[in-house]
């Protein structure tokens, strides 16, 4: 007979920079600003057992402002096959995305993640150069 606990489930951040003022998607994330969530209450938007933190960045050129907007939540799985850590990205529209998944400790989505790498920054520059190296022919 193994006699079983109380399920723990993880409480996460949840919130869109394009809705709510205290989810800035450039500046530091305040946690003392936002509410915890418990990922299997009926307030998550997601139900799940990890948080996600998923940012979209447009390029800042010469001729137009860079465009950013981040997203915290629940997550059920990773769509990009990870459990834990960080894929970094150029969407279909061209816009850079990151989306970090986290498991080990409540509220892991808050400003402590990681939004950048030096792979991204690869992925951009080459984006960039190839189309430029198209329009050359």
């Amino acid at each position: 007979y193994i006699q079983q606990g109380p399920v723990d489930g993880i409480q996460c951040y949840q919130c869109s920079s394009e809705e709510d003022e205290f989810c800035p998607a450039f500046g530091k994330f305040d946690e003392t600003k936002n509410a915890l969530v418990d990922c299997f209450s009926l307030e998550s938007y997601v139900p799940g057992h990890m948080c996600m933190k998923m940012s979209k960045e447009s390029f800042d050129t010469f001729y137009a402002k860079g465009w950013k907007t981040v997203i915290r939540s629940c997550a059920s799985r990773s769509t990009l096959g990870v459990a834990q850590g960080c894929r970094y990205f150029i969407d279909e529209v061209g816009l850079e995305v990151a989306v970090c998944y986290c498991e080990n400790r409540d509220g892991c989505n808050g400003s402590s993640m990681k939004s950048h790498s030096i792979l991204l920054l690869i992925l951009a520059l080459t984006s960039v150069l190839s189309l430029r190296c198209s329009k050359c022919e």
